[in-house]
């Protein structure tokens, strides 16, 4: 079945979370890599990677990187509840439009909709505010500093490869509690 045509006659179609947990992990392994680590700032070459050859500066790749996950992240957030809603049969008409636009929810900024509001619509326990307080602290700080401006015309200015290493071990830690409550990744 095709997929409606939107603005522009553009047709969309959900990305399989597998590949963007696959992209996650590449990118991930690729800034653990202590050659790709010691080359990417002090070249002025393009950067190949297993998914493209970039042209930009190297520092912007990092940007691109990170901002790619978080997306990930995200998407993965949106389908871990609708997937549990439908392995649980409880997928209404009602529950899907909620789940389409988590900004609706009325939460407190994007990772209160993403983190606590999206996964509350299946049960308060698996809000992360409440599953790992500690973890929701740091998301939250994260997307107020960090997630945010770069989504709204801000980059990373003149990072380094270990600092983007470290919000990545974040978005892994997120990755992990979506997995404590989503039984996608055990075979149901």
């Amino acid at each position: 079945m095709e997929p409606e045509r939107k603005l522009f006659g553009l047709a969309l179609a959900n990305i399989p979370i597998n590949n963007i947990q696959e992209e996650f992990a590449t990118h991930r392994d690729l800034l653990a890599d202590d050659e790709f680590r010691k080359n990417l700032l002090n070249t002025r070459n393009p950067v190949e990677t297993p998914y493209l050859i970039w042209k930009g500066l190297p520092k912007d790749l990092l940007t691109y990187f990170l901002q790619r996950a978080v997306l990930g992240v995200e998407a993965c957030v949106s389908a871990a509840v609708g997937w549990e809603a439908r392995a649980r049969g409880l997928l209404t008409d009602e529950l899907a439009q909620k789940m389409e636009d988590p900004f609706r929810l009325r939460g407190h900024g994007t990772a209160d909709a993403f983190y606590n509001r999206l996964p509350g619509l299946l049960d308060p326990e698996y809000v992360l505010e409440r599953c790992d307080p500690r973890l929701w602290a740091t998301t939250e700080q994260f997307y107020k500093e960090i997630r945010n401006p770069l989504f709204h015309g801000y980059q990373l200015y003149h990072p380094e490869v270990g600092q983007v290493s470290e919000a990545f071990a974040l978005l892994d830690s997120v990755q992990a509690w979506i997995e404590t409550w989503c039984r996608w990744h055990r075979g149901f």
